[in-house]
């Protein structure tokens, strides 16, 4: 295989996932020349992968942009990158897609194997399909796994990698240098918000936070230690909550302060990182740091968090109607029992358990 392409327009923790898959189609065709679509969003994952020799950005709000300007702009944006694939000259793509469109694309442009899941029947112009009725049974990543048996691929090794370039890396650097803190820290990473990729639906995946508040004066009152807030640009304008804890000088402010490069240098530089399900946590596991993942309506067993040197605890309510979210469809639920179940006395057990782990004790100076 000289030339192929893999496409994933999902968001992080999507395109993190297939990170084992780049690392597994390159070992099983070494001289291969790999291309990737996604989203410009999620670039950044990939930009400095040793592996990937070239970036397909789609971004779909720059082609409805375009789109409300003229339709003459809209269609010009398309094909130009339509064309970008063409002169690649792909010989094998495969498409993580799960829609139709992707593949028809491939079909047109002349790849000649195509491989893919046949979801709801959508994998007509695949020529090596995987027939699944939804996520479900086990782990994104073991569906990925199962896919690439079909290119007679066998060995696969699950771990997340999220490369960062030196720019971003010296961002981090002098972010804790600013902030006073030095290597001997307990540097605990805290990201209250995530679930971008549901959308207006993101507050579901959602711990409440005056939970998250109030867990910040636990763990300052628990542990000798430093907090980082993450958080996008978005969220800048939702943190007035956090403003009290933002005013102790072990609390570092880093919401809508990071690229996505800088946020996973960050990350990485964590003791511990505690989050809702969202990328970021996925962040965290791809740079080898210790998670506690807080999970309401997503099924852990699919979308947690994976990895292998570091430790991660999830902690859930066990009630009767999660996980809720199944096969790509949204919870219709307004009180989120889910995730109001979860006390901050959960979540300090769990990080207890990690930091224990670590041989890191409570130090009680309340």
């Amino acid at each position: 295989m000289k030339k192929i392409l893999i496409i994933n327009p999902f968001g992080v923790g999507d395109v993190l996932f297939t990170t084992p898959v780049i690392k597994a189609i390159k070992k099983k065709f070494p001289d291969s020349f790999i291309g990737y679509l996604c989203q410009r969003q999620t670039a950044p994952i990939l930009e400095n992968h040793p592996l990937v020799d070239k970036l397909f950005l789609y971004t779909r709000g720059d082609l409805k942009q375009a789109r409300k300007k003229s339709y003459l702009e809209y269609v010009k944006m398309l094909f130009l990158g339509i064309n970008k694939i063409r002169d690649e000259k792909f010989d094998l793509a495969v498409d993580l897609s799960m829609v139709s469109q992707y593949s028809l694309l491939l079909w047109l442009l002349g790849v000649k194997q195509r491989f893919g899941f046949d979801y709801k029947k959508r994998g007509l112009f695949l020529t090596h399909k995987l027939p699944i009725n939804g996520l479900g049974q086990k782990h994104v990543i073991e569906y990925y796994h199962d896919l690439l048996r079909l290119l007679e691929i066998n060995e696969f090794d699950s771990e997340l990698k999220f490369y960062t370039a030196l720019a971003d890396r010296q961002f981090a650097d002098n972010f804790l240098i600013k902030n006073a803190v030095n290597g001997q820290d307990i540097l605990i990473g805290i990201a209250p918000f995530g679930g971008g990729s549901w959308g207006e639906d993101a507050g579901s995946k959602q711990w409440p936070d005056e939970r998250f508040v109030r867990l910040i004066t636990d763990l300052l009152n628990a542990y000798e230690c430093k907090i980082i807030i993450f958080g996008t640009k978005k969220n800048a304008d939702d943190c007035a909550i956090f403003k009290k804890a933002l005013s102790n000088k072990d609390v570092l402010n880093a919401i809508g302060r990071t690229t996505l490069g800088q946020l996973a240098a960050l990350i990485g530089k964590c003791s511990l990182f505690i989050s809702n399900d969202s990328g970021p946590m996925h962040i965290a596991c791809a740079k080898e740091v210790d998670t506690i993942s807080i999970f309401g309506p997503v099924d852990e067993s699919v979308y947690g968090p994976v990895g292998k040197t570091a430790r991660h605890e999830i902690v859930k309510a066990n009630i009767k109607c999660r996980p809720c979210y199944k096969n790509f469809k949204k919870p219709d639920c307004k009180n989120m029992d889910c995730l109001k179940a979860i006390s901050e006395e959960m979540v300090l057990d769990a990080v207890e358990k990690v930091l224990k782990a670590k041989k890191i004790k409570r130090s009680n100076r309340k």
